[in-house]
């Protein structure tokens, strides 16, 4: 530990400095009533929050009255709004569902970045209906997934609608942030922002231009610094238990193979959560039996490549903090990957004993822990996984280097350790300059530290802003020994080449075009061995976004890929051994996302391999009402090969309904279909929040067979199916 300590110590040679013009926040009076109505006389004592319009019309005249306040106590931070319409009753509000984020419904809210480490934050979001929407951001919002709406907290808000529009009152506990107390004060970054759905219209603070992309107003470095007087730290201490019961029914062929037997499996169990603050600026989650029986399914994905998916983790337990824990090399490439935890290849869980971990700041540094132990099945002995974190700020507010070590242990002593060393330099307005290098140490392998084999790199050189000229270079190797059992990588034995470059063009205030112009992006992968070329990637596309957030794109895609073993497609057809250059052309439309129907398309067509592919995808919502939200997703590919008269045809289907009767309860139900494999998958998921960590969930899973008669034996109607029940009770100290 002290070794590894003086190396991040050495890289380090400036500290961050912090900036001086932070705004101290008033304390809300005495008097002050959490009722979500914004009356004259409690909130007086505290200045408005000064407001830009960013959308449609940068820098442009209100359309309507918004007064934001930021106030706060020993124990909350609040943030008020008075929130104006001129037509009150044509305020769109389509969604009660927790964490639902439907563009077509007005939101208020706030980002914290509670360090103010110009890196990670929460977002604290309200409708109308007063559904609350909290999330968790990494990266400074940037990367391929900087946002993680899985994550939850305790907070409140209330709301109230009049035929002046509606007030919105929100609190957060100064118990559910992690921050740091310096000499009483305790200075944090916070970005506050109303949406007026029917109009697209942002109103902001503090000015952030919206040339950064739709995650700008996301980013806590934009944020604006907050100072709060006499705040005393607020440790948390929860504790969680819950119950779990269930069956489940499993149809599987006999050893004979002549039939299939059902097994009944019944399920009961108990577990626990526990977050305690340690210090000031560290806390501990224990988890014991960990259970994840009410976490949403994932999603069907077909895989038309040669390559593996990737599947978002979703299991609350991994969430908090999590942007400490990321050590990104590109695409979606981690040495860190938490579904590897309790997941296996196939995504079936696999029992967690339980585990541990801790984060917090100190000082500059970013530290966080993490220790899970699975337990051993007929196919998985049982495993430890340990994550050990530094990040430390250096330099600038905006840059720092980091150093990240996993390991994973099992029963018979075989070991898989990967460590790593991250930096993140501004070297320019907007312009950061990474580096990372990682090596993995496997039984069984003898890895050599000065070896390239068990190593891997990442160099990138971007311009995170999207005003006129912006791009991305990359250069990355993973060696041909490199091993990360607890990360994602979706190849291995590479050199990569990526590239990224972009122009917009900002239409005038009396436009109905917002921005426009041309991308053209692309990667190659390389062989180690020869260096050669292994695969290759290059779109070039116009984008058109429009100020109502309509979206259309046309662009055309050059492919290559040189097979030098056949592999299986889509478990249908072969691919033989050659050299493939094949083009596609797409166009892709997103329809206005300030109206109750939108959708999301996109149609392709080109050479694939050595045949061809018509790919449709739609994915519309409908919002029928606050209470009523429907949606889908259709995929449909046509592969042929015309030369080897062989082909396919794919059908991707997701039907989703979901019910809100309330902010607290709700039913939510879909049915995927998967046209490969000829099977339905239902799930139907009630949950019954009546106040924050207290939940009821009725869960109910379902394959059925669409074609029983495909195989020698009559395939069962179900191959599964499952009940459970789970009801989680948070006890406050």
């Amino acid at each position: 530990m002290k070794t590894i300590l003086l190396i991040l110590l050495c890289i380090s040679v400036v500290t961050a400095t912090i900036a001086n013009d932070a705004e101290p926040v008033t304390k809300v009076s005495s008097s002050f009533q959490f009722d979500g109505i914004v009356t004259a006389g409690e909130w007086d004592n505290i200045t408005e929050v000064d407001l830009t319009v960013q959308t449609p019309v940068y820098h442009g005249e209100p359309t309507e009255l918004t007064q934001i306040k930021l106030g706060y106590d020993e124990n909350y931070i609040y943030l008020s709004g008075a929130l104006f319409d001129s037509e009150p009753h044509k305020i769109l509000a389509n969604n009660k569902q927790r964490d639902g984020g439907s563009p077509s419904t007005d939101w208020f809210g706030m980002v914290i970045d509670s360090y103010n480490d110009n890196q990670n934050a929460l977002g604290f979001f309200t409708t109308p209906t007063g559904s609350r929407f909290d999330a968790s951001i990494s990266g400074d919002g940037n990367g391929r997934n900087p946002m993680n709406v899985s994550w939850n907290n305790f907070w409140d808000v209330k709301v109230h609608r009049s035929d002046k529009g509606w007030d919105v009152e929100m609190r957060v506990p100064f118990s559910s942030l992690q921050y740091q107390v310096i000499d009483g004060k305790v200075t944090m970054g916070i970005t506050i922002w109303r949406y007026i759905a029917r109009k697209n219209e942002m109103h902001i603070s503090p000015d952030i231009s919206p040339d950064l992309g739709e995650m700008g107003i996301w980013r806590p470095s934009k944020s604006k610094e907050y100072i709060f007087d006499g705040v005393k730290q607020k440790k948390p201490f929860y504790i969680t238990p819950y119950v779990l019961a269930g069956a489940s029914n499993i149809n599987e062929l006999n050893d004979a193979e002549t039939s299939y037997v059902n097994e009944k499996d019944f399920k009961r169990e108990i577990g626990l959560d526990v977050k305690y603050g340690l210090t000031n600026n560290f806390t501990l989650d224990l988890t014991v039996n960990t259970d994840f029986a009410q976490v949403e399914v994932d999603d069907q994905q077909v895989n038309l490549s040669r390559f593996s998916l990737f599947f978002p983790e979703k299991r609350l337990f991994f969430q908090e903090r999590s942007g400490i824990f990321d050590f990104g090399m590109g695409s979606r490439n981690n040495l860190f990957y938490s579904r590897r935890i309790g997941i296996d290849d196939s995504n079936n869980a696999i029992p967690i004993l339980g585990g541990a971990r801790v984060t917090g700041r100190a000082g500059d540094w970013d530290i966080g822990i993490i220790s899970m132990q699975t337990k051993g099945t007929t196919d998985f002995l049982s495993n430890n996984y340990s994550v050990l974190r530094f990040k430390k700020r250096i330099l600038d507010a905006y840059s720092d280097v980091g150093f990240l070590l996993t390991n994973n242990i099992d029963v018979d002593g075989n070991y898989n350790t990967v460590y790593g060393f991250d930096s993140s330099i501004r070297v320019g307005n907007d312009v950061f300059l990474s580096l990372k290098f990682a090596q993995s140490f496997t039984k069984g392998f003898n890895s050599k530290i000065l070896s390239a084999d068990p190593s891997a790199f990442w160099i990138s050189l971007s311009k995170r802003s999207n005003k006129d000229f912006s791009y991305g270079f990359s250069l990355s190797r993973i060696g041909e020994e490199f091993d990360s059992k607890i990360g994602f990588f979706d190849r291995d034995n590479y050199m990569r080449v990526g590239s990224r470059m972009q122009y917009n063009f900002y239409s005038g205030k009396d436009s109905k075009l917002f921005t426009h112009g041309p991308t053209l992006r692309g990667v190659s992968y390389l062989e180690n061995v020869n260096n050669t070329l292994n695969n290759m990637f290059y779109g070039l596309g116009y984008e058109w976004t429009w100020k109502n957030g309509m979206q259309v794109e046309l662009g055309g895609r050059l492919r290559y890929d040189d097979i030098t073993s056949e592999f299986d497609l889509a478990d249908v057809v072969i691919i033989p051994i050659d050299s493939y250059l094949y083009p596609s052309f797409q166009v892709e439309y997103s329809s206005p996302q300030n109206i109750p129907y939108v959708i999301t398309s996109e149609i392709s067509y080109g050479s694939f391999y050595d045949g061809t592919n018509t790919s449709v995808n739609l994915s519309p919502v409908f919002n029928v009402s606050s209470n009523l939200e429907l949606s889908g997703t259709y995929e449909y590919n046509k592969v042929r090969f015309n030369s080897r008269d062989q082909g396919f045809n794919v059908h991707l289907g997701r039907l989703k309904a979901l019910y809100m009767f309330s902010t607290k309860f709700s039913i939510s139900s879909f049915v995927q279909y998967n046209s490969l494999d000829k099977l339905y998958l239902a799930n139907v998921r009630a949950r019954f929040n009546p106040k924050e960590g207290n939940d009821l969930f009725l869960v109910f899973n379902s394959d059925f067979n669409d074609n029983r008669d495909a195989e020698f034996l009559q395939l069962p109607f179900s191959n599964q199916s499952s009940f459970l029940v789970k009801y989680s009770y948070t006890f406050v100290k």
